[in-house]
């Protein structure tokens, strides 16, 4: 093991240890003199001595457990936190817990109050207003409403990240009060990098408006997540900025935010006509680095707003209306390609598509999709060259079988260079037999990746009727140094495996944690109590499932 790792475990026990041992020495005292003073800002104690990151840990562990009580939660709030969470004590945090912060927790620049429902919005206000310094807030699944919004928007200034997710009080005018002042006529809350609006209900038309409103408003937005995004794209790509009922009493039109925005990016002077106001917010370029649920229609439309986009997910339907690229995205890293139905796009469908970027992407994520042809993954993954981390979940189809096959041919097991690759994950679906030949050139495909992926920590294979034990005979007998030796999470689950290729991974050297053989037909209860007796003789702790 690491230095690094010993010492994360050191503290790990030091604070298991801490948390064993909380309520019968550290709060007994505490609890009988203090529990009813909320307003003093020092305590006599280990935990004032602790750093912050370590207080915020040791609060973790006691909510997980939970073992934290409310006296501890009052021990814990030290003046010197500047991150705090309590979503894992969510039940404990109420009026009186947030009139503490606001007195002992001044330095925050990050709190996270996840499903900490019993505060009422009011007390939400008051926490707000005195805490000027937050950089990132978490209100999801709170009382959170207009006036919070409109509180957060003007008190902090410095703030980057919100999350007013689930909220059922959140509506779309008052999403507008959270970046514009209708008191002083002031945008507000600029700083604002990424607003996370996810499952707000209902939504509907007038969400598109608000959210249309919020991007115009916030130029330096760089994600905002919401299901209705895509529709306010549009509507902002088609300049429509006169719908009818919209915005609310006091606020401006959103040709008059357009103005204002077009003025602060200097590509429009005051007193342009409407006209120009509107080319001149159709030129304007959105920072969002993240765009999720976009349907493959509006790639192009859509792509011309934010060329900067780092990472997208699209949802692919049917047979596509018309071509499309994902090169107007040079910078794309994540990439999630999915059909939200059964399957009917293939591989082999998409690969132009996603050729122009493959050599920037970090993150690959294909689903729900028909693989038609054998070597049409590994083409894929050859132009990746940079990937970290890859799922795949494919249907085969039927008529992927290259007919008239004479023999099978050798594996060549010439590595397929993925340096960076720390994940891969590989799922085949349905029901229809797969025959010899693509098994095959799986089978080959797999020993390829392994050979190749020499910092691979994760590997999950499901359904794969290729022989791995021969797959797997290969990669350890090749003669590169300890292949795959950081590797730490094996998943074979229904796989063509038996116990002599888990009893390979076991061997080899590398960081094994965990070996997942459910439903592998192959592995008997025998071989399952030989797998484990190896594991306690070679004195390793790794945790072997079968079933």
């Amino acid at each position: 093991m690491s230095p690094g790792k010993d010492v994360e475990s050191l503290t790990g026990l030091c604070l298991q240890n801490i948390a064993d041992n909380m309520e019968n020495v550290w709060m007994k005292d505490y609890t009988d003199k203090n529990m009813e003073e909320y307003r003093f800002m020092y305590i006599e104690g280990p935990f004032n001595q602790m750093a912050g990151p370590l207080v915020q840990n040791l609060i973790q562990i006691l909510g997980d457990s939970h073992k934290l009580t409310k006296a501890g939660l009052h021990l814990l709030l030290q003046p010197h936190l500047t991150e705090l969470s309590l979503r894992s004590c969510a039940g404990l945090f109420n009026n009186a817990m947030a009139q503490l912060v606001t007195v002992r927790c001044k330095l925050l620049t990050s709190l996270d109050l996840h499903s900490c429902s019993r505060i009422p919005a009011s007390s939400l206000v008051s926490l707000i207003e005195r805490l000027p310094r937050l950089q990132k807030l978490c209100l999801s699944e709170t009382q959170s409403d207009a006036l919070v919004l409109a509180t957060i928007g003007t008190s902090c200034q410095r703030l980057r990240e919100l999350d007013v997710s689930r909220c059922k009080k959140i509506s779309p005018a008052s999403v507008l009060s959270l970046v514009y002042d209708v008191k002083s006529g002031q945008f507000c809350c600029q700083g604002l990098r990424v607003l996370l609006l996810q499952d707000i209900k209902p939504q509907g038309e007038q969400w598109v408006y608000a959210l249309c409103f919020v991007l115009l408003a916030l130029p330096g937005l760089k994600q905002l997540a919401n299901p209705s995004l895509a529709d306010a794209m549009r509507l902002l790509y088609l300049r429509d900025f006169s719908p009818s009922g919209f915005p609310p009493e006091n606020f401006p039109s959103m040709g008059e935010v357009a103005r204002t925005r077009s003025r602060r990016t200097g590509k429009c002077n005051q007193g342009v006509g409407m006209e120009d106001t509107r080319a001149a917010a159709h030129d304007s370029t959105l920072h969002l680095k993240k765009l999720e649920d976009l349907d493959e229609e509006d790639v192009s439309i859509l792509g011309c707003l934010c060329q900067g986009l780092e990472e997208v997910v699209i949802s692919l339907r049917g047979q596509p209306e018309c071509s499309w690229s994902l090169m107007q995205w040079p910078n794309l890293t994540h990439l999630a390609l999915h059909c939200p139905e059964h399957p009917l796009r293939t591989l082999e469908d998409i690969l132009p598509s996603i050729h122009p970027v493959s050599h920037s992407l970090r993150n690959l994520s294909l689903q729900n999709l028909l693989w038609c042809q054998e070597d049409s993954l590994s083409t894929l993954l050859t132009w990746c060259t940079k990937l970290q981390s890859f799922q795949g979940i494919f249907t085969v189809s039927r008529y992927s079988v290259s007919q008239n096959v004479p023999e099978l041919p050798p594996w060549l097991g010439n590595p397929l260079p993925l340096p960076h690759l720390h994940t891969f994950s590989l799922l085949l679906e349905g029901d229809d037999p797969i025959q010899d030949f693509f098994k095959h050139k799986l089978g080959g495909f797999l020993v390829s990746l392994l050979k190749g992926c020499p910092k691979l920590e994760s590997l999950s294979l499901c359904n794969i009727p290729a022989l791995l034990d021969t797959v797997l005979e290969m990669v350890y007998g090749s003669t590169q140094p300890e292949p795959l030796y950081k590797l730490r999470e094996v998943s074979l689950c229904n796989c063509n495996v038996t116990q002599w290729g888990a009893s390979l991974i076991l061997k080899a050297k590398n960081d094994l944690k965990t070996l997942d053989l459910s439903h592998c037909k192959d592995v008997t209860c025998r071989d399952y109590h030989k797998l484990q007796e190896r594991v306690r003789k070679d004195k390793r702790n790794v945790n072997i499932v079968w079933q």
